[in-house]
This record gives C-alpha cells, sequence and structure tokens, in this order.
C-alpha cells in the first residue's frame, strides 16, 4: 500500500487520550502490519495475502471489532496489540480475493 496515511484509519475509542507511547506503539504495530513483507511468517507480503485491503479501523474491544466488522460484505482479518495498561487493541481490515471483484 504505497500511499497509506495512519490518519486514514477509522478510530473507534478518542486515541488522543492514550499516553503518547502508547500511541506511537499503536501507530507503529498499523505501519509494521501494512508494510509487512512476510505476512505470518509465510513470505507473502500483506498486500498479496489480503488484495484491495480497505476499511481499517482500531478498536479496543474486540467484541465491538467483530459487530463492526460484520456490516462489511468482504473478508476481513485483524492483529492485536499487547497489553498497553492493562488493555488491548485491535486493528482490523477487509479485503477481496481477486476472483470476487
Amino acid at each position: 500500500m504505497d500511499n497509506f496515511k495512519f490518519k486514514d484509519v477509522e478510530m473507534t475509542f478518542d486515541y488522543r487520550k492514550l499516553a503518547h507511547y502508547d500511541q506511537e506503539y499503536l501507530r507503529t504495530m498499523t505501519f509494521e502490519t501494512i508494510n509487512d513483507r512476510s505476512v505470518n511468517q509465510d513470505g507473502i507480503p500483506f498486500m498479496d495475502c489480503y488484495p484491495y485491503a480497505d476499511n481499517f479501523t482500531m478498536f479496543s474491544s474486540q467484541d465491538e471489532m467483530l459487530n463492526h466488522m460484520a456490516d462489511f460484505n468482504s473478508h476481513m482479518d485483524s492483529t492485536a496489540s499487547h497489553l498497553l495498561h492493562n488493555k488491548k487493541y485491535w486493528l482490523a481490515w477487509t479485503y477481496s480475493l481477486d476472483d470476487e471483484e
């Protein structure tokens, strides 16, 4: 994803209220996920594994993520953060397979 910008990630919580270093961690987690050259250590880059990735959204609740992402008519995947002050965050996105366009 050549022109991905973190500001395009939809936040479902007040991201600005997080500690600065937690904001930086989530920003880095997002960029590392999207720019990953080997998703799940299988040698397949993110954009090949998730064609047409879109609707990047960050959640503070796994249930909220599953409910929200179910509204989209496409495949969905996600990744979770480490615990940050005893709280976990999820980055989710939708994608379409080549033959589904």
